[in-house]
């Protein structure tokens, strides 16, 4: 429940900001990641998770400043969700 609401978050969000892009004219600077892992074993998950997380905190202490006066606050989402399994017409899962 809490990755489909962080999704709509995103949608509600970066549909405003496109909105409002288009309207003044400009471009919207995004960036996004879309991966796939297939992890060897069930116990590889929460370790890559783990390091994950700890890569991910180390560079935004790296580049966060809460008080630059020219700063523009950004979104940071990472999230995995395991990939749907393809079904065949007539098959029974």
């Amino acid at each position: 429940g809490y990755l489909i609401a962080l999704a709509a978050r995103v949608v509600r969000e970066v549909g405003a900001l496109v909105r409002r892009a288009v309207e003044k004219d400009k471009r919207l600077a995004t960036l996004s990641i879309d991966t796939e892992i297939r992890f060897r074993s069930a116990a590889e998950r929460p370790e890559f998770s783990q390091e994950l997380a700890t890569s991910v905190a180390a560079l935004i202490a790296r580049y966060h400043d809460a008080a630059a006066p020219a700063g523009r606050s950004h979104r940071i989402l990472v999230l995995a969700h395991p990939l749907p399994t393809e079904t065949k017409p007539g098959d029974s899962r």
